[in-house]
Order: structure tokens, then C-alpha cells, then sequence
């Protein structure tokens, strides 16, 4: 009876022992390690989740690319469990998460905090499709889309003939209605697309600019609110429901402050970078005058109209974005 006792008692404690391991998640993201993202936002949330589910789990970066270097294929790997958790585009799924275009849209909002606020209470009001599929720890966006090329742009004219990068439906449409010829590819191949001559302009904002290195090829920097794009921060559906309560809590309550914390990151090193490009003598910065800002948003209402009469849904879904831009302004 003594030795089954202690027995019992042994076993009690190797099984508290190895239950009070934590959790490890693997976070997957395309970005190089020394990007700003990786330093600035994602390193400091890992180390913020870390400390708050001391004892139930413990997030490990692969970042560049470790599990998985294609932007395309980011939302897999998080579904197929590669990874636990993956930065993901959505505009580089087409028909998955189609409701998040609608931040596409071009002079609705000014910042990614704007935005982002914006994309999140369209989340919260569940009028985002395909969200089900996986587990949101962030839903936010970029800063505006600007023209970046490798020639003076002041006007949509002087697009027409061009090539030029896009993503998304209604980059597809604007590129179009400025009489260009709309081009597709993942972010890290812009660049070395550019200096090879296969495009001559591209619609991105300064994080990708720095981060994937466009701003070494691209001279010229036209700046309208162009609309932007959104990303997510995803975790698989299985891995989520296996998680303790405790833990699961956790993130959900984390998502609104990781959201601010990816926008409001953006907006204030960014727009740092961006001043700095204004006083590179090798950069040149355009800002459009009243009269060319109303020529772009003529240029670019068919667009608008196109993208809008492409799903009978996104007439009401623009409205309320716009009304949640003005109350996050």
C-alpha cells in the first residue's frame, strides 16, 4: 500500500510537471528579420503574449520566410498546421477574405490607425466573410497606397501605356482606369521586376517600399491616399480549440491592442521614413495640387463604381466603413 502510494503521488507530480509546460506556437511570416515589423511590432507583442501566458504557451518566431518564403502561400500553411500562427495578406487570396477590399478603397481614410479602427468594428459587426476558417489575432490594415515608379507621375496620364504592380480587385480597376495595363505579383518580387523594365510603377505603402527594397529602384513618389490593404495575423482553428481556456482568453483579449499596435507602430516610424525620403536628394516627392487630386478621383470613380457593382454587398459595406473611418477620426 506504501509503495502504491507513492507511486500515485510520483505520478501526480510528473503529470503536473509536464501539464505546466507551455504550449509552443510556431508564428510563420514572410518578412526578413531585420524588417521594422519584426522589430518594432512583432517582437515586442511575442514578448507582451509570452509574459501574459507565462506557463501556458510560448510563441516562437520563423521569420524570412522559414516556414514557408511565398506571400501566397501563407493562409496553407497556417490551415494545414505548419505553422500556428501566420501574417497574412488577404489580398493575396482571392475570394477568401473578399469583404477586406472595401479598404481598398481610394480618399476614405488618411492613416492605418484610421483604418484599422475602421476594419475592426466591420469584424466586430461580423461583416467580414471567411473569417471562420481560422482564428483572428489581428485584424488591421497598411498606410495609404501611393504611385512609386521609375518616372515623374503627377497626373493619372501619365500612367497610360505604363505597367504597372497591383493587388487585389480594386488595384486591378484603378490601374485600368488610368489607361495602364494592371500587373500581378507578390510584394517581394516588385523591385527586382522594376529594374528589369517588366513594370514601371507600382501602388504600395512605405513599409513594403523599405522593407522589400522598391525605394532603391524607384525614384519618384506621387502621394494620394490611394487606398490600402489588410492584413491579418491568423491562427489555426485546431491548434486555437486545443489551447487551455485561460489561454484562449488571452488572445481574443489581445486582439484590438495587437491591431493598435501594428497601426500605430506604422504611422509613427513611417511617416519618420517618409520625411526622410522628402530630404533624399535622389528621391523625388510629389504631392498633387487640388486641381490634379480632383483629376486622379475622376479618373478613379469608375473604378469605385466597378469594384462596387462586382458584389451587391459592397455598396452597404462601403458606407459603414466610411462611417467608422470618420468615428475613428
Amino acid at each position: 500500500m506504501k509503495k502504491l502510494a507513492i507511486t500515485v503521488v510520483l505520478l501526480t507530480v510528473f503529470a503536473s510537471v509536464v501539464y505546466a509546460e507551455p504550449i509552443v506556437l510556431k508564428y510563420a511570416t514572410f518578412e526578413p528579420p531585420k524588417a521594422f515589423a519584426i522589430r518594432k511590432i512583432w517582437q515586442p507583442w511575442i514578448d507582451e503574449m509570452n509574459k501574459a501566458g507565462e506557463g501556458l504557451f510560448k510563441i516562437e518566431l520563423f521569420a524570412g520566410g522559414t516556414l514557408n518564403r511565398n506571400p501566397l502561400k501563407q493562409l496553407n500553411i497556417v490551415r494545414d498546421g505548419v505553422a500556428d500562427i501566420a501574417f497574412i495578406l488577404p489580398s493575396y487570396t482571392p475570394g477568401t477574405f473578399m469583404d477586406d477590399s472595401v479598404v481598398e478603397v481610394p480618399f476614405v481614410a488618411e492613416t492605418a490607425l484610421q483604418a484599422s479602427t475602421a476594419l475592426y468594428r466591420l469584424y466586430e459587426k461580423g461583416l467580414l466573410r471567411n473569417y471562420d476558417i481560422i482564428v483572428p489575432l489581428m485584424v488591421a490594415t497598411g498606410q495609404q497606397y501611393a504611385v512609386h515608379s521609375t518616372f515623374p507621375v503627377k497626373v493619372p496620364q501619365d500612367l497610360n501605356g505604363k505597367k504597372i504592380r497591383s493587388t487585389g480587385k480594386m488595384q486591378h480597376y484603378m490601374a485600368k482606369a488610368y489607361g495602364a495595363a494592371p500587373v500581378g505579383m507578390p510584394v517581394t518580387k516588385i523591385a527586382e521586376s522594376m529594374s528589369r523594365g517588366l513594370i514601371q510603377a507600382t501602388t504600395n505603402e512605405w513599409n513594403a517600399v523599405r522593407t522589400f527594397k522598391i525605394d532603391g529602384v524607384a525614384k519618384y513618389h506621387c502621394m494620394l491616399p490611394l487606398g490600402t490593404v489588410s492584413f491579418l495575423l491568423a491562427m489555426n482553428k485546431e491548434k486555437f480549440n486545443s489551447l487551455p481556456p485561460k489561454a484562449q482568453e488571452i488572445f481574443i483579449n489581445k486582439r484590438e491592442y495587437t491591431g493598435r499596435l501594428w497601426a500605430s507602430q506604422m504611422d509613427e516610424d513611417l511617416g519618420m521614413y517618409y520625411k526622410k525620403v522628402q530630404k533624399d536628394p535622389k528621391h523625388n516627392v510629389y504631392i498633387p495640387t487640388a486641381a490634379e487630386t480632383a483629376e486622379w478621383k475622376k479618373a478613379i470613380g469608375p473604378a469605385v463604381e466597378a469594384w462596387m457593382k462586382a458584389d451587391p454587398k459592397r455598396e452597404k459595406l462601403l458606407k459603414i466603413y466610411k462611417d467608422e473611418v470618420v468615428r475613428a477620426k
